[in-house]
């Protein structure tokens, strides 16, 4: 498990603050009302391990911290009230050590990071460096190096248009798909929950094909649209194989069967988790599910301070036993 706790967010977006520190476990379902916090929490662990880290799903190569401030006011629109700072602060474990990490964005455009006290200054190749002691000059022997690709982040918006530009990284990876035999696995995957059977997908002129047991082909953009974002993502998971993944309205466009599926398929791999949804389906469908999950509900103040509860299976299935909506019971309950 990558992230252990966000201890704080202050002045986030439209977060003043965090009440307490949130928790997290190996998988965790994020509910609550609109406009509650959920992307706001989703984009905060977005930003580790640097805001300036690329992120290699765009097109254009974009730093994260362009990627989530790309609304109107550009990087202003990621700190409370468009002015000053925000700070996250989170507990992380790398390498089976628990670490302090801190990280900065100013509304001027600028961005600091710290991994428990210590200053990084800078992104070189895959690697972010940082002082052994913030005191002395930068050298050889002050620096710390942090491979990236051990922190690999993969963070699907609640956004259409970014999903079919992942196709783009796809084709640059299509030998790579291939050779791990990842059109296979994936093509599977999807056939258990559709009325038909495919063997691979495979990359042609015009784009991606789903191949049919009869060897004719369908385009994967004339499927539906929870398969044209299921076939998409399960890709890029198989090929980037991160340690976070990070998904905002996950179940959006998909039968509740494809839904049931994903999460299987999402618990039972070596990742940690952190979605939202809106959809009561999935905290049915977690009931069966032997695993870390956390429900955790968000609700926000009239003065921004984001408040939360954590409810385990258990407390879920008590809710559901009891005839009660669990987004309606967790969301009033007393924090």
């Amino acid at each position: 498990m990558l992230v252990n706790e966000i201890k704080n967010i202050k002045e986030f977006k439209g977060i003043n603050k965090l009440k307490k520190p949130l928790g997290l476990g190996k998988f965790n379902i994020l509910i609550g009302k609109n406009n509650s916090g959920k992307t706001t929490i989703l984009e905060s662990l977005f930003l580790f391990p640097s805001p300036g880290r690329v992120y290699k799903l765009t097109p254009h190569n974009k730093t994260i911290l362009n990627f989530i401030s790309g609304g109107r006011s550009g990087i202003k629109s990621l700190v409370y009230k468009y002015e000053g700072k925000g700070n996250i602060e989170l507990n992380v474990n790398l390498n089976k050590k628990s670490h302090r990490w801190k990280i900065t964005i100013f509304s001027e455009g600028n961005f600091e990071v710290f991994k428990d006290g210590k200053k990084c200054v800078g992104i070189y190749g895959d690697y972010l460096e940082f002082l052994k002691d913030n005191q002395k000059p930068i050298h050889g022997g002050n620096i710390e190096k942090i491979s990236l690709d051990s922190l690999e982040t993969v963070y699907f918006p609640y956004d259409t248009t970014f999903i079919r530009t992942l196709d783009n990284f796809l084709s640059h990876n299509e030998k790579r798909i291939i050779k791990e035999n990842i059109h296979i696995k994936v093509a599977n995957t999807i056939s258990e929950v559709l009325d038909e059977k495919f063997t691979e997908i495979v990359l042609k002129k015009d784009g991606w094909y789903l191949r049919r047991e009869d060897a004719s082909y369908i385009h994967v953009d004339d499927m539906g649209d929870g398969v044209k974002k299921v076939v998409r993502t399960m890709l890029i998971l198989e090929l980037l194989k991160p340690k976070l993944i990070l998904w905002d309205d996950f179940d959006t466009a998909m039968h509740p069967s494809m839904v049931k599926n994903l999460l299987n398929y999402l618990i039972k791999k070596d990742w940690q988790v952190v979605i939202s949804t809106h959809s009561i389906d999935v905290l049915y469908y977690i009931l069966d599910m032997d695993e870390d999950i956390r429900v955790i509900t968000l609700r926000k103040t009239q003065s921004d301070i984001l408040e939360h509860n954590t409810f385990s299976i258990e407390d879920i299935e008590d809710i559901i036993d009891a005839n009660l909506d669990p987004r309606y019971v967790c969301q009033n309950f007393e924090i």
